[in-house]
């Protein structure tokens, strides 16, 4: 059964920590088709869940499927097998009410308790982050393990298709789809075994652009640059065959997200979380 079958153009893809292989079959298949993947559940009635779900992820899989439109349809990545959907009951709001408290120039404002994660485009699967916002900027910030895979994808020998995942995700987040896909189609050549020459001599030009691009260094000045400008580094290395910095383990994410969270706006949330791409694909089950 083909993914054509089904009338949705634009489906929701959300990955289980256990799920990266499956994730990036489908997005190669989606690019074949020259579909899109949707970045909101509410604008699509076709969910795409990769690997196996844990009890908590595949409760939140379920308020998302539960809230999306209707007609619709939920199928593997293995098996692409369609569930009809049944009657849509209410929504979920899965954020507190507002309470008040003085922001950090002491005037009064609404404080929310906002979950981003763990199902969200080209977010780290298994990731859920509970911010505490007054207005658009995050006071306190705290990350948790929701879901982890008991082995990582990425393998020492795959380091450069590895940081190119996390490229092409952080470039989506940043909205600049096609440098994104550029990046995902590098990454799975690199899966295929083109040899690592033949890629550094795709990637340099495609590096230069990205890392010159104005409106990116602008969005992501500060840290958010840094690593970017730390991926495309570690990317030219692993093609021309040099050591690269390990990725971060997940203790050490869930150490410094909150603190480079707290004082952040929300925009800006999603890029720091998406530049450090925390593999809970390597945390060991339980």
């Amino acid at each position: 059964m083909g993914l054509g079958r089904f009338a949705a153009r634009r489906p929701f893809v959300v990955s289980a920590a256990d799920g990266t292989r499956d994730r990036l079959a489908i997005e190669r298949a989606l690019r074949g088709r020259r579909w899109r993947p949707a970045v909101s559940p509410t604008e699509t009635g076709m969910l795409v869940v990769c690997g196996n779900p844990g009890p908590a992820l595949a409760e939140a899989i379920g308020v998302v499927w539960r809230d999306m439109p209707e007609p619709r349809v939920r199928v593997s990545a293995s098996d692409l097998e369609g569930v009809a959907g049944g009657p849509r009951p209410a929504l979920d709001l899965d954020a507190d009410m507002a309470d008040r408290a003085e922001d950090r120039d002491g005037l009064k404002l609404d404080v929310l308790h906002v979950p981003l994660g763990p199902v969200l485009s080209y977010w780290p699967a298994g990731l859920r982050a509970d911010l505490t916002l007054q207005g658009d900027v995050v006071q306190e910030a705290e990350v948790t393990a929701v879901d982890t895979g008991g082995g990582t994808f990425w393998t020492e020998g795959r380091q450069a298709a590895s940081r190119l995942d996390s490229l092409s995700r952080l470039l989506h987040v940043a909205g600049w789809e096609a440098a994104g896909e550029s990046a995902a189609v590098l990454r799975d050549d690199a899966l295929d075994g083109t040899a690592d020459d033949a890629l550094a001599r795709r990637f340099a030009p495609f590096a230069r652009k990205v890392g010159r691009s104005r409106t990116l260094a602008w969005m992501t000045r500060g840290f958010v640059k840094d690593r970017l400008d730390g991926l495309l580094r570690d990317i030219g290395a692993a093609l021309e065959g040099r050591l690269v910095r390990p990725r971060e383990t997940w203790d050490e994410a869930a150490v410094v997200l909150p603190v480079l969270l707290s004082g952040a706006e929300l925009a800006q949330a999603r890029l720091i979380v998406a530049s450090l791409d925390p593999d809970l694909g390597a945390v060991g089950d339980g």
